[in-house]
């Protein structure tokens, strides 16, 4: 599972995509099989690396990235998300959420009051692209 995103963009937008993960990105009525519960097994866990700006000369900075993922009991095919970075020796949680665990990959662009990007699955397919727009 790869979770393409920045964290120089807002914390805030983080935790609205992930409800839009659940809510929008993911097809309605998928089957979970066992092969998921497996998997689920094998990403659970901590996980360290870097977080590297491509953009250079703007506000963002080079940060050491921590995911801690856990799967949810009796929540098969569910895990929870949370991610932070490591300021001066110490790990500062970024923001948590729930992520349903479906083997694809979701990729966001923002572009100020717009996210633009694409659900595609394991065999290059995309599913689903998606558009939103904030809505004050």
């Amino acid at each position: 599972m790869r979770i393409p995103f920045s964290w120089g963009a807002s914390l805030a937008v983080w935790l609205a995509a992930s409800l839009v993960f659940t809510i929008a990105a993911i097809p309605q009525n998928a089957p979970v099989n066992a092969s998921a519960t497996d998997d689920e097994s094998k990403i659970a866990g901590t996980w360290r690396g870097d977080s590297v700006c491509v953009e250079k000369g703007t506000s963002c900075h080079d940060e050491i990235a921590v995911y801690r993922i856990a799967a949810i009991p009796g929540k098969r095919g569910y895990l929870t998300v949370t991610g932070g970075k490591v300021v001066g020796g110490k790990e500062i949680v970024m923001g948590s959420g729930e992520w349903r665990y479906d083997r694809g990959v979701i990729t966001l662009k923002i572009d100020g009051d717009k996210i633009e990007g694409t659900f595609i699955l394991p065999d290059k397919t995309v599913l689903r692209r998606i558009t939103l727009k904030k809505s004050e």
